[in-house]
């Protein structure tokens, strides 16, 4: 039972019943109580107890009720998945979050193995003038980043490894759009699968992780030839991402209540590259 169940629970008992039964319960005159009253006032403190856990479940879910609030949170939890090894030391965003819009929570369809989204604000950063852009799903209640999709511009003076001309603008012009390989802009480069699988676990409280196999529905033929050959002491930037967009590296979470796949993609773009991490992503 979680605090904001509490919290739920005290519905119907009115704050000053509460109050004053655990002022008697804690009362430091030694008095013969009935065992029924004892019963009563010992019911009174814990509820006193459940009602400061609510409280502060409450204050939580408050605290990142806004817009405003919204931002400061996806920062702090930026800050930590620095910390935890999960993005590249120089990965900030500049100035102001563009956009960020409050999702209600759904239910996610077959695509998505019925996965619940929680309530949450989507808070994004674009690139346009800025090294690294995103866009980032933040659980309202628990305050964690469930999805978040980074990118990252090359610098000038990056290689490009392949090109693309494609047709711009109104009057059909071609221009030619270059392939970099910067994915170290996202990643610490000796980042393993294992040291990333196990770090997204313990910022969502799980206690340990698998990748998918072939028991599971995502390991199609498709899936595994991309992903059949990594395992833990993989490194992330080794990892034979599809460029195609078909599938993406599943991860499945010990504790995980909705028995459903995280997932984790790299993927390039033209003059970019991009990172996608967690639930907002449909299966292949």
């Amino acid at each position: 039972m979680n605090s904001l169940t509490l919290l739920r629970a005290m519905n119907g008992i009115h704050e000053e019943d509460v109050i004053m039964a655990g002022k008697q319960y804690f009362n430091n005159d030694k008095k013969i109580v009935p065992m029924r009253t004892k019963r009563l006032i010992a019911f009174a403190a814990a509820a006193v107890l459940m009602l400061s856990l609510g409280i502060a479940a409450f204050a939580t879910y408050n605290a990142i009720s806004t817009p405003e609030a919204a931002e400061k949170v996806a920062r702090e939890q930026i800050a930590q998945w620095r910390e935890l090894g999960l993005l590249n030391p120089e990965v900030d965003f500049e100035g102001e979050a563009d956009t960020i819009v409050e999702i209600e929570e759904e239910q996610g369809g077959s695509a998505w193995y019925g996965r619940l989204f929680p309530h949450s604000f989507d808070v994004r950063w674009y690139f346009g003038e800025r090294k690294y852009g995103c866009n980032l799903n933040i659980d309202t209640l628990g305050g964690k980043i469930m999805y978040i999709d980074l990118f990252a511009e090359a610098d000038e003076d990056a290689v490009p490894t392949g090109e693309i001309e494609l047709t711009v603008g109104p009057d059909g012009e071609k221009k030619t759009f270059y392939y970099y390989e910067n994915y170290g802009d996202l990643l610490p480069a000796d980042q393993t699968v294992d040291g990333f699988c196990s770090a997204l676990a313990e910022y969502w409280g799980y206690s340990g992780y698998r990748l998918a196999d072939k028991r599971d529905p995502v390991y199609t033929e498709d899936y595994a030839a991309c992903f059949a050959s990594v395992d833990g002491s993989t490194r992330m930037l080794d990892v034979p991402w599809d460029m195609s967009g078909r599938c993406s590296l599943a991860v499945y979470f010990d504790g995980d209540a909705e028995g459903a796949p995280m997932y984790i993609e790299l993927m390039q773009y033209p003059g970019y590259v991009g990172m996608d991490v967690g639930i907002r992503h449909p299966v292949g």
